[in-house]
């Protein structure tokens, strides 16, 4: 017990919270928000009425505000006992603890009693940072204001003084005053709304008193939001729906999704809500234009129109959204962390668990988002860049980071303990902790109690200690597996792995669950590679393999690390996938793919030894496991395509690609019966179509072709069973690209005949959404100049931001200096192109040959208007992503030093690094591919013997 009363003391001292000697009863908040007033600052200004025991007797209360006016004089309590008011003598404010104020009162609080702590405060809307409580608006002419609060994880004190402990759950009274424009919502529903004589056009909301929450699960917004859709659910609760009216066919599923979710996770929680009256009976979805962030608390959920309309995977992205927010309701509303610096563990669970309630209806979402999530993490975390996920770091990017490396090791979790042990442990910790707060080590432990309990953890582990080493210090092991077949001994040793500086004597070491199989072991072993006094363990598995039998460790994906086996012990895993690749599950068959192009990029794996591995794709049907491959291998080919090698790697690419293409053609959707011309002929059968999804932004994007776009990436059918022989829709759109990019006939024939058919209709709609933009840009590529034109004119017609987008890239693949020079001239002028649509634009224009040399132009005649311009990170990296050789590297970071402002030197500098990455594998291993590539596919010695220089 005594371990964990100093764990709770340390997470709360002073600088977290403000330590008093007071406990909060009950809030009554009322807050005046001038939005939008005739052009002066967007303020607001209130009135905070605090309910207070006294724990002890004192003269002093420290509370939380951060940014806030507040002043002495509009500071006082009133004794409940005998009705006196007792005033402020001084407010001090401590230089180490900026968001701790100290109150001096004019006479000691008697210990036991209860007072009310009355403070006027007012501040400013127009911030930056939307944190606290913060104003926003729509892109448009007039501007429409909204605003709303953003409290998690401790930003409560940016919108009113408050006790700002997660352990004080105290029931809230909310009266928000505001111009009558706008609609006034919170965590509760509204109960009157009367005018406010004092400001004209003003009226005063007062919302149902609250259930106990905590400060930071406080929400409330001013917003003009069209309602698009209100109704009662099958249990009683209304759902209103408030957006643009634009929105309301995509929100069309929120009202059946969202009860749906809340029954799920009822199910998997084992632990109903509580309901009645007395909690508000409704829920509020707002979709919050030009927002990118997302909130769940009691009564009110808020996300940005991004994951409403989100391209292609539109519909998976709410629902992902939805499935996200519900899931908090219990791991985050329920159960609250007790530290607020721990709320990355709370959206990583509830990440994992989205994950796992997704793919209740659609099997193969779960393995598609894992691995997705996981290509992300790895790369990001193998930079040595990243810190650990445990340190409080704000910027958007790292709380993506930390969020998804959290939902890898939830996922670690399950794996080692297995589904129905860590199911329970979650539902025990969930019934413990419910109305309550709880540290992370608290999850731990009750998923440690169950494992143990069933005997499924050896005594020498322990959980909290696990998860200590992956939480606390940044990036991920790599483990080197020795096979010695005389000893029948396999050696299994870990150090960091890190793309940059190789250092495999790295004294960072984990505790890591070794999950592996054999050949003649097909159920999954668990045995733990520990790590103590943090020095690695080495880990002897004696007797589980044969020396003619593969072994295959972190079957599964089981944890975010990278396995790096021995020459002999490789070559046994790649002849088994060449035999039956069916035989490697799935998951792990991702990994080996993955891992082995990782450690060719890194000269950890000759490139020899990397395609030997990966030869078998031509057979292969699994979509994620190509998703991965070509992943890496565009990027590869972002260097080839301008060398003289270019040739010997699409004759490899071809190789690989067509076998497993033609096995997929029968599932290529096909044209809208109108649009079929008499070429077409019913070769293709009909298939419904799938929602598709992007790779990461935070993962490296590469330069397609000159052929083709780069295109948003197709997850596997919610239709697609777990049968490793069945063909997908999904396998032949997402090899639809590459097909055509590397020239394969069958792509080529169906992608002429589709443009051709598009033409005559002059619409592009006859096409299927998933293969549009590669079609429409090996139509232009080859076709005459009425057809740039009309696909031009249709780019002008359209009104959806991704058809836009589409046909916008499809432009750039023109073979005419004309027409490639006319695009330029449209990328900076918003009329032509949206800021949203100007970096895919130059990224599409800078894939081709034609396109790179004039787009250096471009950015050489236009820098200083680039440089004016909010997003230029995103307008720059375009250019840098097309760098390949040392002369180009020098060129553009001595014209960026040139011209960039000394304060954005270092910064912009930075996004060089990955250009750099590339300069150097070109010098240092474009050779090896070649003669590795050689190797494996011109086997009669007619072709070429000389290697093409790069």
């Amino acid at each position: 017990m005594l371990p964990k009363i100093l764990v709770l003391f340390c997470t709360f001292l002073p600088g977290n919270i403000a330590e008093s000697s007071v406990k909060p009863l009950r809030y009554n908040l009322t807050i005046l928000t001038r939005l939008d007033s005739g052009g002066a600052r967007n303020q607001f200004e209130g009135i905070v009425s605090i309910d207070i025991e006294a724990t002890k007797s004192t003269r002093f209360i420290n509370l939380n505000s951060r940014d806030l006016n507040i002043f002495r004089k509009k500071t006082w309590l009133l004794r409940w006992a005998s009705g006196r008011k007792i005033r402020a003598l001084e407010l001090k404010k401590n230089v180490k603890e900026p968001s701790v104020v100290k109150l001096v009162m004019e006479l000691p609080l008697k210990f036991g009693e209860t007072y009310t702590l009355n403070m006027f405060f007012s501040g400013d809307l127009d911030r930056q940072q939307e944190y606290g409580y913060f104003a926003g608006h729509y892109d448009k002419t007039p501007k429409v204001f909204y605003s709303m609060t953003h409290l998690e994880p401790d930003y409560a004190p940016n919108a009113f003084p408050c006790f700002n402990d997660p352990l004080f759950r105290t029931p809230y009274n909310i009266t928000m005053v505001h111009d009558r424009k706008y609609v006034a919502l919170s965590n509760m529903p509204p109960i009157k709304e009367t005018p406010y004589d004092e400001i004209k056009n003003y009226v005063s909301t007062t919302f149902m008193g609250s259930p106990p929450l905590a400060a930071h699960q406080v929400m409330w917004i001013l917003h003009s939001l069209q309602k698009v859709y209100s109704g009662s659910t099958a249990a009683g609760e209304n759902i209103t729906i408030w957006s643009l009216p634009h929105l309301a066919e995509s929100l069309a599923e929120v009202a059946e999704v969202t009860p749906n979710l809340f029954s799920k996770y009822e199910t998997l929680f084992a632990h109903p809500l509580p309901k009645g009256p007395d909690w508000g009976g409704k829920l509020d979805h707002v979709v919050v234009p030009r927002y990118t962030e997302m909130f769940s608390g009691q009564g009110l959920m808020v996300y940005g129109e991004d994951k409403v309309d989100s391209g292609l995977n539109g519909l998976e992205s709410l629902q992902k959204t939805l499935a996200e927010l519900v899931a908090r309701q219990w791991n985050g509303l329920l159960v609250s962390p007790s530290d607020l610096n721990e709320m990355y563990v709370r959206d990583g669970v509830n990440y994992y668990l989205s994950i796992h309630v997704m793919g209740m209806e659609k099997e193969a979402y779960n393995m598609t988002q894992l691995l997705r999530t996981r290509l992300d993490v790895l790369y990001s975390d193998s930079l040595g860049k990243e810190k650990s996920i445990a340190t409080d770091v704000r910027e958007a990017g790292n709380l993506k980071f930390r969020k998804n490396k959290m939902c890898l090791l939830t996922h670690m979790i399950k794996v080692a303990i297995g589904d129905k042990l860590f199911l329970k442990g979650l539902q025990e910790f969930i019934q413990r902790y419910a109305n309550s707060s709880a540290l992370s080590m608290e999850l731990w432990e009750e998923f440690q109690r169950e494992a143990r309990r069933n005997h499924q953890l050896p005594i020498g582990v322990s959980l909290p200690t696990v998860m200590e080493t992956w939480l606390k210090q940044p990036g991920f092991p790599l483990l080197t597996v020795q096979q010695d077949d005389a000893k029948q001994k396999v050696t299994i040793r870990q150090s960091r792995y890190n793309q940059k500086k190789l250092n495999i004597s790295s004294k960072d070491c984990w505790w890591v669950p070794v999950v592996y199989i054999a050949k003649n072991l097909p159920l999954s072993q668990v045995e733990w590679l520990g790590c103590q006094r943090k020095k690695a363990d080495i880990l002897e598995l004696k007797h589980i393999v044969n020396p003619e039998d593969w072994l295959l460790l972190n079957v599964d994906a089981a944890a975010p690390l990278r396995v790096l086996y021995d020459s002999y012990s490789l070559q046994l895993i790649s002849k088994a996938l060449l035999e039956d690749f069916t035989q490697i599950p799935e998951l792990s068959r991702v990994q080996l793919v993955d891992d082995a192009l990782s450690f060719a990029w890194t000269s950890l794996l000759t490139y020899n030894a990397t395609l030997n591995v990966i030869s078998y794709l031509s057979k292969e049907t699994s979509a994620a496991v190509w998703e991965t491959a070509l992943f890496h291998l565009e990027n590869l080919q972002s260097i080839m395509r301008l060398t003289t090698g270019y040739r010997i790697f699409k004759l490899f690419m071809q190789k690989l690609i067509e076998p497993a293409f033609k096995a997929t053609l029968k599932s290529l959707p096909p044209q809208t019966p109108k649009a079929r011309t008499s070429l077409e002929t019913s070769t293709l059968t009909l298939s419904s179509e799938t929602p598709t999804s992007t790779i990461s932004p935070e993962t490296p994007t590469s330069i397609i072709s000159p052929d083709v776009p780069e295109t948003p990436t197709p997850t596997r059918s919610p239709e697609t069973t777990k049968s490793e022989s069945k063909t997908d829709l999904s396998l032949s759109t997402l090899l639809y690209r590459p097909a055509c990019q590397f020239e394969i006939k069958e792509c080529l024939t169906d992608a002429e005949q589709r443009f051709q058919s598009a033409m005559e209709q002059k619409s592009s709609s006859s096409i299927p959404e998933e293969i549009r933009e590669t079609v429409l840009c090996r139509g232009i590529r080859n076709a005459l100049e009425d057809h740039w034109i009309m696909v031009r004119d249709m780019y002008f017609e359209a009104e959806n931001e991704k058809e836009k987008r589409i046909l916008l890239n499809s432009l750039s693949c023109t073979t005419e200096y004309w027409a490639m020079q006319k695009l330029l001239s449209w990328a900076l002028d918003p009329k032509k192109v949206p800021s949203t649509l100007t970096a895919g634009l130059l990224s599409a224009v800078l894939r081709s040959s034609l396109g790179y040399y004039v787009g250096k132009q471009f950015l050489i005649d236009n820098t200083e208007e680039i440089l004016r311009r909010k997003d230029l990170k995103l307008i720059l990296s375009p250019f840098i992503n097309a760098i390949t050789t040392q002369a180009e590297f020098t060129d553009l970071k001595t014209h960026l030093h040139k011209n960039l402002p000394s304060s954005m030197i270092s910064s912009i500098l930075s996004l060089l690094e990955p250009a750099l990455d590339r300069v150097i594998w070109r010098n240092s291993l474009y050779f090896d591919l070649l003669k590795a590539i050689r190797a494996h596919t011109l086997k009669d010695g007619s072709e070429n013997s000389s290697v093409a220089s790069p």
